[in-house]
């Protein structure tokens, strides 16, 4: 019993060692992989290179560096572990391969029109105890080819429904497509990636569903491809979308304001696709006058007349479909405008030469200026910038004349004597007349300007001259008198101041007679005496 506990007590110091020695291992194994990947990281004799991304056809360039060295070469290896570079000295027969720079610590190598078979790893190595590695990977990318769109050959009808496919190969990765209407991007359905069983690049389709209407005609469909290898918009295909619908139609007069007797035509105009080619003109409820003609697209009227008056409809067919629309054609009078203005007659028993009636001038109207009364034509004519619509009478009253009215001045005259008063012309009141009360008349237009026509001014004594006329006449008279009266006196005092510096008169006759008690003493003072006469000079000046 004693024996078996001192065997126990010995064996478990041992099994006590044993896991003592595997802490010791463990310990040792991690400080050396500690120890390891410091000296690897810090090691100026590790290799260092950098990844690179190149398209199909472009040029990378493979860089590799050391810190320190040991007198040992640098070497460039491609995906096949063939020796691409050994320091200065080309290894592999490939034109595409060239040097750029090789020292001691760095060696810089280019592959120009890269394929897709050049994708993959590179190695660079430096040839110390231990060699050391470094890899740079290069990848390739295929680049996609210009998309294609089919599904629309021909032109489709409104209201359809049309189905477009895109498709574009050749990419690496795959591409990623994107449709447009008229710059408007249209959402597709997900895109279709196969792979390409000969090269490792692949092939995308993308489709496009919609409802064409007339709108969409002409419209540019573009399909435009995704891919890191290319810019935006350098792969990008369009097409014109066309659409056949019927035609709309909207008929276009010559003028707004057709007039009785003049020559007049009705346009129809229509848009569709195709073109519409045939026109069909009618008359609702009736045959065409016998004076227009139908021309295409016009309907030509030789002379308008009232009998035209009606709706006329046009209906225009281009094979896909017919439009047709209605037009309201109203001829006017041959002296209508477009805004009337009625004028009233008035009895000649009511009205003078020298008195108007002024009740129905608005308020607005006070200190316009009425044009004269015209002797020599058989009505009024007063410009509507003096009466505006709301002076008309109404037809069931008649105009009643004021007991006294002034006589109107001409604009001339109230320009140059605003002060001057005419005197009033007055004329005792009408009495009642008989005759029917003022009606609205045809207005009479000239130049464009409406006048109102008053019967019975005639009745007045035609040989008589307008009062404004007189006074037009008086006051240029008056004018020219004071002008004239101006002259005359600018002449007489530049006469007068004329005549006082004519010049001064100077002689040397009786010298010294400022000294001389008289004019005797004077003379004989005088140097020289009597002869000295005829040293006598006159000056004028």
């Amino acid at each position: 019993m004693s024996g078996m506990r001192v065997r126990q007590s010995m064996t478990f110091p041992s099994f006590q060692r044993a896991a003592l020695r595997a802490l010791a291992a463990l310990t040792m194994l991690l400080a050396t992989s500690v120890r390891s990947n410091y000296v690897f990281d810090e090691d100026p004799f590790q290799p260092v290179t950098q990844d690179e991304t190149v398209a199909v056809g472009g040029v990378v360039t493979l860089t590799c560096s050391v810190k320190e060295n040991d007198n040992s070469s640098l070497q460039w290896s491609n995906t096949a572990q063939q020796t691409l570079y050994f320091g200065e000295k080309r290894a592999l027969r490939d034109n595409r391969i060239q040097l750029v720079k090789s020292t001691a610590t760095e060696l810089i190598i280019t592959i120009a029109e890269v394929q897709l078979s050049d994708d993959g790893e590179y190695t660079c190595s430096i040839f110390t105890m231990p060699v050391r590695t470094a890899r740079a990977t290069v990848t390739v990318l295929g680049v996609p080819g210009k998309p294609v769109i089919t599904g629309f050959e021909d032109a489709v009808q409104e209201g359809s429904t049309v189905t477009l496919t895109c498709t574009s190969s050749g990419s690496k990765p795959p591409a990623k497509l994107h449709w447009y209407l008229n710059q408007e991007e249209k959402p597709g359905r997900p895109d279709v990636v196969e792979s390409n069983p000969e090269e490792p690049t692949y092939t995308v389709t993308s489709e496009l569903i919609f409802t064409v209407t007339r709108n969409d005609n002409n419209a540019l469909i573009a399909c435009a491809v995704d891919h890191p290898s290319i810019a935006n918009g350098d792969k990008k295909t369009e097409q014109p979308l066309s659409v056949l619908f019927s035609p709309s139609v909207s008929i276009q007069p010559e003028s707004d304001l057709p007039r009785e007797g003049e020559k007049f035509y009705l346009q129809c105009l229509a848009n569709g696709n195709p073109e519409p080619t045939a026109f069909v003109w009618r008359r609702k409820d009736g045959e065409l006058p016998p004076l227009a003609k139908v021309d295409g697209a016009f309907l030509r009227f030789e002379s308008l007349n009232k009998t035209d008056n009606g709706i006329y409809e046009c209906q225009a067919d281009n094979g896909i479909g017919m439009g047709d629309v209605s037009h309201t054609l109203l001829v006017q009078d041959q002296g209508d405008s477009d805004i009337l203005i009625p004028n009233f007659t008035l009895p000649s028993s009511s009205v003078s030469p020298t008195s108007l009636p002024q009740t129905s001038l608005s308020p607005s109207t006070e200190g316009e200026t009425l044009p004269p009364l015209s002797s020599s034509s058989s009505s009024t004519n007063i410009p509507t910038s003096t009466l505006p619509i709301s002076s008309t009478l109404p037809p069931s009253a008649p105009p009643t004349l004021p007991p006294s009215s002034e006589v109107p001045t001409t604009s001339l005259s109230n320009v140059l004597f605003p002060d001057l008063t005419l005197p009033s012309a007055r004329t005792p009141p009408s009495p009642p007349s008989s005759s029917p009360p003022a009606t609205p008349s045809s207005v009479s237009r000239l130049n464009g300007v409406h006048t109102f026509t008053e019967a019975g001014v005639n009745a007045a004594d035609p040989t008589a001259m307008s009062t404004s006329s007189g006074v037009d006449h008086a006051v240029i008279g008056g004018v020219v008198a004071v002008i004239v009266f101006i002259m005359l006196c600018l002449l007489i005092v530049l006469g007068r101041y004329l005549i006082r510096h004519k010049g001064t008169y100077l002689t040397h006759e009786a010298k010294g007679s400022d000294d001389a008690p008289d004019a005797d003493t004077a003379i004989i003072n005088a140097e020289g005496g009597h002869s000295g006469v005829d040293d006598k000079k006159e000056y004028f000046i």
